[in-house]
């Protein structure tokens, strides 16, 4: 068996974080050019780039793909809660499978990436009408293509919905396969106030 190929995808000098909140936030002015110069650099080498969104106090972070459905004809994924890290190594993983030929859909349970098993959810159109995915909706201009959300589970496997999901894990994943209007309210709900 050939060892996995390492790829280039969003090395930290060119990674973009949801750069205009983070620019806005420190006062920096920001070339949304060289942010999307990145992206296009990482899916044309690649076939994909991950964005990924720093979390603070109020929300945490998220990371998602852009250009998984352009190269490859599937769904765009993203996930929630975890360090920036962590998240990247999971969604470029999932990437690779893709890339090599691997069907990725809703209902399915990922192994072999993490010690525990990952699940797959559709995520509602709803949320593509938020900012939630704004360097996906730039680069891919009107096109809303479809995501999948890769979802971690608590200590005792349980997933985010699931009965005795364990509380102190609630609000770090939102429950995208639902309308945003069935959601809980909190900050994912009101994500578009808090950029």
């Amino acid at each position: 068996m050939n060892p996995p190929r390492r790829r280039r995808a969003n090395p930290p000098e060119e990674r973009c974080r949801c750069a205009e909140c983070e620019a806005l936030a420190e006062g920096v002015d920001l070339d949304p050019e060289a942010c999307m110069q990145a992206v296009a650099d990482d899916i044309r080498t690649v076939g994909w780039s991950v964005s990924a969104v720093l979390g603070d106090e109020i929300a945490p972070p998220w990371a998602y793909t852009v250009g998984l459905w352009l190269s490859h004809l599937g769904p765009e994924l993203t996930m929630f809660g975890l360090p920036i890290e962590h998240m990247t190594i999971i969604l470029n993983s999932i990437g690779d499978r893709v890339a090599n030929g691997a069907v990725i859909e809703a209902g399915d349970q990922i192994d072999g990436i993490c010690p525990c098993s990952l699940a797959v959810r559709p995520v509602h159109e709803s949320w593509r009408m938020t900012s939630m995915f704004a360097v996906s909706d730039r680069y891919h201009g009107y096109v809303r293509p479809a995501y999948l959300q890769v979802v971690w589970p608590d200590r005792r496997d349980r997933f985010p919905g699931d009965p005795g999901f364990q509380f102190k894990y609630e609000g770090r994943q939102p429950l995208l396969w639902l309308p945003r209007d069935d959601n809980p309210p909190g900050v994912w709900t009101r994500i578009d106030q808090l950029c």
